[in-house]
C-alpha cells in the first residue's frame, strides 16, 4: 500500500512511523518546509496532563503519555541520547480556583505533590526538545524506507498514485477543498528562545504560570512563551510584538527573565476544535484522511492517536 502524508510535524511523523513500524507500505511525506518546519518545530515541549486555565486533568492523559513516552524512548534509542528532559513539570496556581483544583490533583492523582507557595510538581511532566526529537523521528523513518519530499500539496488530485492520503498539514489544513467543512480555529504564538550570561543555570524544572520557561536543549537556554493572537496576517514572526507580549507577563513568576538575552523569537499558529481540545482524526472520503487539530496538547496526543489512526488506514 502507497500512503501519502502531508505535514512533517509531530502528527504526520508519528504516524508515517507507525505504519513503518508494523506494516510492510510505502510512505511518503509531503512538507514544503521540511522536518518540523511549522508549528510542531516552534514548540517549547511541555507536556503534561492539567493543560489550560482551570487545569482539568485531560482525557485520555494516562494513555497519551505512555504513548509518548515509548515513541520518545525508540527516538533516543535510534540517536543514542536523550531528546527531553523527565524531572517533571512545576506550575504555579494563578488563583484561588486553580489552587483549589491542583490540590485536588494531588489526592485524585499520582502525579502530583504539592511544594508550597501555590506550587505544584507534576512528576508525570516532561520537556522535549522537539527539533531533536522531531529529527530523530525523521530518522526511524527513513530507517524504514519512507520518504520525504520537500513539496507544496493543494490539492489531494496531485497524488492520486497513493492508496491512501492523509492531511496531518497543520495550518496548511485550510488549503484543502476536502477539509472546508471541518470546524477549526488558527492561533498564533511566538516563542523566545533566551540564553542566560555564562550559562548560568535559573532553573532546574522547567516552570509553567503566566506563560511559561522551558528547559532548553543546552544548560543555561529557556523557551519563553507564548503569545496567543487569533488575528494576525502571517505566521512569520513579529519580534516587537513578542517582546512585549511575553518578557512582562514572565516577570510576573520568574523574575530572572530580566537576565536573559533573547537570541531568537519564533512563531507558529496552532490548530484546534472550536468546541473541544480533543484532536481530529477522521476519514474524509474512500482514500482521504485528516489528521489535525493538535492544539496545545500534540505531544500529549500525537503518538497515541497515530496508533489509532494506523489501523483505520491499513483496513
Amino acid at each position: 500500500m502507497k500512503i501519502a502524508i502531508i505535514g512533517a510535524g509531530l502528527s504526520g511523523l508519528s504516524l508515517a512511523w507507525k505504519l513503518l513500524e508494523s506494516e510492510p507500505c510505502q510512505v511518503t511525506l509531503f512538507d514544503p518546509k521540511g522536518v518540523g518546519g511549522g508549528a510542531s518545530g516552534v514548540a517549547s515541549g511541555l507536556m503534561h496532563p492539567y493543560v489550560g486555565e482551570q487545569g482539568r486533568r485531560s482525557h485520555l492523559a494516562t494513555e497519551g503519555l505512555a504513548a509518548t513516552r515509548h515513541l520518545l524512548s525508540q527516538v533516543e534509542q535510534k540517536l543514542g541520547f536523550a531528546v527531553a528532559r523527565y524531572e517533571g513539570i512545576v506550575r504555579i496556581a494563578q488563583d484561588e480556583e486553580q489552587r483549589s483544583a491542583f490540590e485536588k490533583h494531588v489526592v485524585e492523582h499520582g502525579d502530583i505533590e504539592d511544594v508550597g507557595e501555590g506550587a505544584f510538581w507534576i512528576r508525570s511532566g516532561v520537556t522535549v526538545h522537539c527539533g531533536m526529537y522531531l529529527e530523530g523521528l525523521w530518522q526511524l523513518i527513513a530507517s524504514r524506507g519512507g520518504a520525504l519530499e520537500r513539496a507544496r500539496v493543494d490539492t489531494l488530485a496531485a497524488l492520486s498514485d497513493f492508496d491512501r492520503i492523509v492531511i496531518a498539514a497543520g495550518f496548511g489544513v485550510k488549503n484543502f477543498a476536502e477539509c472546508e467543512d471541518v470546524r477549526l480555529k488558527f492561533t498564533k504564538g511566538h516563542v523566545l528562545r533566551a540564553a542566560a550570561p555564562d550559562g548560568e543555570l535559573y532553573l532546574a524544572k522547567s516552570l509553567i504560570g503566566k506563560g511559561y520557561v522551558a528547559l532548553g536543549e543546552k544548560a543555561g537556554v529557556y523557551h519563553l512563551g507564548s503569545t496567543y493572537e487569533k488575528q494576525f496576517t502571517s505566521d512569520e514572526p513579529v519580534e516587537k510584538q513578542a517582546l512585549e507580549q511575553i518578557l512582562p507577563k514572565i516577570a510576573g513568576f520568574f523574575p530572572e527573565v530580566k537576565h536573559l538575552n533573547v537570541i531568537e523569537v519564533r512563531a507558529g499558529v496552532r490548530v484546534a476544535r472550536p468546541e473541544h481540545y480533543f484532536p481530529i482524526t477522521a476519514r474524509l472520503n474512500e482514500k482521504c484522511f485528516l489528521f489535525t487539530a493538535l492544539g496545545s496538547r500534540g505531544l500529549l496526543y500525537h503518538a497515541l492517536l497515530a496508533e489509532q489512526l494506523k489501523t483505520d488506514l491499513l483496513c
